[in-house]
């Protein structure tokens, strides 16, 4: 049996959270394992998310998309996402504010 099918069937680490950050923007995406489909995603690129924060590349950015990818992960039925923090990088600053705001806005990580 395959890695993907044990996870599939266990259900664990089925929706994984790609962050980026950029100079300019604050990027989150929801996808789904098996076939890396985007199931949900916030940005400061988008007009709704960049009208509410005065400067779109620091915390108070960070926290908008967290609280909006969080909303949207919930309306798409996800319940669980899996985050792997990526090794060398440090939780703080702006990506501890977007995973806070995430599990405000009540979306568990693992």
């Amino acid at each position: 049996m395959s890695a993907s099918v044990r996870t599939i069937g266990r259900g664990e680490q089925l929706h994984h959270l790609l962050v980026f950050f950029s100079n300019r923007a604050v990027y989150a995406q929801v996808l789904r394992k098996v076939d890396s489909h985007i199931v949900a995603a916030a940005s400061t690129t988008e007009k709704v998310l960049r009208a509410n924060v005065t400067n779109v590349g620091n915390k108070d950015a960070a926290a908008s998309v967290g609280r909006a990818v969080a909303e949207r992960s919930i309306a798409a039925g996800i319940h669980v996402v899996h985050f792997n923090r990526p090794k060398g990088k440090r939780f703080h600053g702006k990506l501890r504010t977007l995973i806070d705001n995430m599990r405000d806005a009540g979306l568990p990580l693992k």
